[in-house]
């Protein structure tokens, strides 16, 4: 059992050299460097960002759905350009296939006869998208030869890479016409999710060109770059005008000898369900001949031009920007409905500015990534502030659960940013009020009452008293036995002198309750037999070091520094003092809180009466302290 109150000295914090003129000298140990809440959303920001930059590359749905969106954007965004000057298809469609002796093979004949029309009309270069793999009659064959190898103008045929579906007999025939003439592969480069053609490959592993790059060659451009790239479509001045002028390969001997002159000619098949691909184009699901594809890698290539997709460090800082501001917003507190409104609102402006944007000439944005940035952003961050707010709750409540009223408990939370850091309380210095309470001869209580009446008796006195603290705005921090520990004026620190004041009176009115509601407790125990008390309350007001000490098993709300031993030994003191408060307490006060309820009192109701006990040493401290005696109204029994 606990010595007699009179018998023992409590030390509720560190000494007094804890604290200096200018606050803390140390930080009390078990406590963490504090996790600023701007390097946390900084955190959460560029994770968020580089996740989102990340999974649309390495995710295929979400690769798909990036490429889907950018294949929108080109489809219907894309600015109107003039047809290319450079480049004419000549195209076999069925009608030209009604007028032709042979369908497939397609006449070798004509081919050659429309080779030699091309040249009279001062093209440029030739490329036959025609693949050779089959023989037809020998003599048409030979004076197709014949005409691809003519000098003077270049003429470049398509050639099949190893993959292509070839029997051997047909891989033989073709290495054999096409020995001697210029040739490049055909093989389009089609995505694997969704077979779309949106890359070029200019040059095969082996070094063979593709038959674009060829044509470029031959053509007096310059070799291809090295490595893929992705496509830069054309569109044509209106949806009814191709990008590139194309004639019916019938009707060449009829044109003006000036339409093709100087242009780079590709000759192919334009038939529906032959040789027919995905791109971003292909609107309402309509492919494109092949032929068609290879013209826009050619244009490319002799034009120099390059895919308007925004190079991917731009997205990667849009992706960071957009991922910031979605954590900014979720960080601004707004409410959840308006979270969303606000999100919307911004994704919406995102879309419809990277498409004004691509109409009107510029960069094509890659969407999905800034679009989950800044979705992830705003979820991310609103996930992290509601863990956050949880952790903060469950601490709060394992720490001042049942030891405050609901107006404490309210602000507590109310304020929570002010004085909570890394799901606990932080480390802070603050002025408050604090009271200590302790029972006269509690050990000879205990040793005269069994256990079960004993625990039953202190029970109802703590839930008595706690009852108190709470109705006057004080923090019950722990039970020492049968003392007890409360604060006035923390966890929330008070900013102001009437504020701390105002705590002062709280806590000599708290005090002054709990001696009265001893006197109903008293009256209740002596009908049962059990015996009746009487407390002494110490009461100190001034600055403190308050935070969380202990570890994740166990953690309690603490008080450091001189004010909280002043507090315990004014309590203890009071056995010196002969007089009492009211019959069943006696109150002392120092003079920091005696002159605070003074200023309180000044124009707010009656000052207590109080009987000026001197200025006495207590244990520990280096100068005496001035206290006083409160005294309720109510005279000796």
């Amino acid at each position: 059992m606990p010595k007699d109150a009179g018998e023992r000295s409590r030390d509720v914090g560190p000494p007094e050299r804890e604290l200096d003129a200018k606050g803390v000298t140390q930080r009390p140990r078990g406590i963490p460097a504090k996790v600023a809440p701007f390097r946390m959303a900084l955190a959460i920001s560029l994770a968020i960002a580089a996740a989102s930059f990340a999974l649309p590359r390495v995710l295929p749905p979400l690769r798909l759905a990036d490429e889907s969106f950018g294949d929108l954007m080109i489809g219907h965004f894309a600015p109107p350009e003039p047809q290319h000057t450079g480049i004419a298809l000549v195209a076999f469609g069925e009608d030209s296939f009604a007028t032709l002796a042979c369908r497939s093979p397609v006449d070798r004949g004509f081919l050659a006869d429309l080779i030699g029309k091309l040249r009279d009309a001062r093209v440029r270069a030739v490329g036959i998208d025609i693949l050779f793999d089959q023989p037809t009659l020998p003599d048409l064959d030979d004076r197709l030869r014949r005409r691809l190898a003519d000098p003077g103008m270049p003429v470049v045929a398509i050639s099949a890479l190893e993959r292509t579906g070839l029997t051997e007999r047909q891989r033989e025939f073709l290495g054999g016409f096409l020995a001697g003439v210029p040739h490049g592969y055909a093989n389009l480069a089609k995505d694997t999710l969704d077979g779309s053609v949106r890359w070029h490959v200019p040059a095969a592993d082996d070094g063979t060109l593709s038959f674009p790059a060829r044509l470029a060659v031959a053509a007096g451009g310059t070799p291809p770059p090295p490595d893929a790239f992705r496509i830069a479509w054309r569109h044509g001045p209106d949806d009814a005008t191709p990008p590139f002028p194309i004639y019916p390969a019938e009707l060449i001997s009829l044109l003006p000898p000036d339409w093709l002159a100087g242009k780079v000619v590709l000759v192919g098949t334009v038939l529906s369900g032959t040789d027919r691909h995905r791109t971003p184009l292909s609107r309402t699901g309509i492919s494109m001949p092949g032929v068609e594809i290879q013209a826009h890698v050619l244009a490319q290539l002799l034009d120099h031009r390059t895919s308007q997709r925004l190079d991917p460090a731009w997205e990667a800082a849009l992706t960071l920007g957009l991922g910031g501001i979605g954590v900014a917003l979720a960080v601004a507190g707004l409410p959840v409905w308006l979270l969303a409104v606000a999100g919307t609102a911004l994704m919406a402006c995102l879309w419809a500015g990277a498409a004004a944007l691509f109409a009107s000439g510029g960069a094509l944005i890659p969407l999905l990534a800034p679009s989950l940035a800044l979705a992830g952003g705003i979820g991310g961050m609103t996930a992290h502030r509601s863990l956050r707010e949880r952790a903060d709750r469950r601490t709060l409540m394992s720490l001042f659960a049942t030891h405050v009223s609901r107006p404490v408990a309210e602000e507590m939370w109310r304020e929570r940013a002010t004085f909570m850091a890394g799901g606990r309380p932080k480390p802070q210095e603050l002025t408050a009020t604090v009271l200590f309470s302790d029972i006269k001869g509690f050990t000879t209580i205990c040793e005269a009452l069994p256990p079960e009446p004993l625990i039953r008796w202190l029970d109802s006195y703590l839930e008595a008293m706690t009852r108190v603290v709470a109705a006057h705005d004080g923090v019950v921090l722990r039970f020492i036995g049968d003392a007890i520990l409360a604060v006035f004026g923390a966890p929330v620190a008070r900013t102001t002198r009437e504020e701390i004041d105002a705590d002062a009176a709280k806590a000599v009115s708290c005090a002054l309750a709990m001696g009265r509601e001893l006197e109903a407790l008293n009256a209740m125990w002596r009908t049962e037999g059990l015996p009746s008390v009487i407390i002494r309350v110490g009461i100190h007001t001034g600055p403190l070091v308050v935070g969380s000490l202990g570890g994740a098993g166990h953690r309690e709300y603490s008080l450091l520094g001189d004010t909280a031993n002043t507090a315990a030994r004014l309590e203890a003191h009071a056995k010196q003092v002969a007089e009492r408060t009211s019959p069943w307490s006696q109150v002392i006060v120092g003079e920091t809180t005696w002159e605070a309820v003074a200023r309180a009192g000044a124009g707010a109701g009656p000052i207590p009466d109080g009987l000026p006990v001197g200025e006495i040493g207590l244990r520990g401290k280096r100068l005496p302290v001035r206290i006083w005696l409160l005294r309720d109204g109510v005279s000796e029994p």
